[in-house]
């Protein structure tokens, strides 16, 4: 078969998926009105990042993607951010492209949701090569990184938002988010930070009514020294540990979490040095209350185990 052809037949697969798909109506009076947005960072501090009110239907969970531009002319520097967001959200994330002149990046403001509003997975929605930028479960959410730190962001920039909605009702109710991300000069960054994560995506199978420990072991392939530390995992997450392994600290804990949907950031006063070779485990505890088997997916009835960073 001919790419041409297979092009074609992809194409009236899609077409013919969507022709008896749903629609997202909704009555813009029926948004409320009692959201309040953060105010906007001040000229030269910052910039913001608003996703719109969106409708999530009854019983339903949305979750889409975004391709935003920043607004910045010149490289600018991160020293931490801010999330304001409706209730109902299982997260907000920003991502950075890696190359933001590949071929074919999403068009900038559209919306492409993970899946149809028949609960059908959107062939056209996947994320391109990205790294986690900011990250937010809780409804409001400030990260400062220590005096000195930054991520840089390079000119004319732009960010994929991920919004993730879950809603349990049985009317539909409306989502929307400010993102502020603040900066500073560069005369006052002395550290530039990355971003990295270790997840036990091919770890992860949960026994249906069984209390599960999941153990994923990710080894560096160069020196890295963590400043910022958070996690994220779903509902039947109970306990996130990450230990360190090899060299003089093998076997060392040094994050722990209960609380999956406002995980612990926590900043280190000193570096943590992992160096090449050595490496990071986590050790999940997850409940599984169901009677069906449970692995690692984007929904809120699917489980998680990301262990987030950003260093030098």
């Amino acid at each position: 078969m001919t790419f041409k052809i297979f092009k074609f037949l992809l194409l009236g697969l899609f077409l013919s998926l969507m022709a008896c798909v749903k629609t997202w109506d909704y009555n813009p009076a029926d948004i409320p009105g009692d959201f309040v947005p953060l105010p906007k960072p001040e000229a030269g501090k910052g910039y913001q990042l608003h996703v719109p009110a969106f409708p999530i239907p009854p019983q339903f969970e949305r979750e889409w993607f975004m391709r935003t531009a920043v607004g910045n002319t010149e490289e600018i520097y991160m020293t931490g951010y801010e999330v304001r967001q409706r209730e109902g959200s299982h997260h907000v994330i920003a991502y950075q492209y890696d190359d933001e002149t590949k071929f074919g990046l999403p068009t900038i403001g559209e919306m492409r949701d993970q899946n149809t509003p028949d609960g059908r997975l959107n062939l056209f929605s996947n994320m391109e090569e990205m790294r986690l930028l900011a990250e937010a479960a809780s409804p409001y959410q400030k990260v400062e990184f220590p005096a000195g730190y930054a991520v840089p962001i390079a000119a004319n920039s732009t960010l994929d938002l991920n919004s993730h909605y879950f809603n349990k009702s049985d009317k539909t109710i409306f989502g929307e988010v400010t993102m502020n991300i603040y900066t500073k000069p560069r005369s006052e960054v002395q550290y530039f930070l990355k971003q990295g994560e270790a997840d036990n995506a091919d770890k992860l199978v949960l026994p249906p009514k069984k209390t599960t420990k999941i153990e994923y072991t990710e080894i560096l392939k160069e020196d890295r020294s963590l400043k910022v530390i958070f996690s994220h995992m779903h509902k039947r997450g109970k306990k996130f540990e990450v230990y360190h392994v090899g060299g003089a600290k093998d076997g060392q804990l040094f994050y722990e979490n209960s609380d999956w949907h406002d995980p612990k950031f926590i900043y280190l006063p000193e570096l943590l040095e992992i160096k090449k070779g050595e490496g990071i485990r986590t050790v999940i505890t997850y409940e599984n209350d169901t009677n069906r088997e449970i692995r690692f997916g984007v929904t809120s009835e699917d489980e998680m185990g990301i262990f987030f960073y950003y260093y030098l």
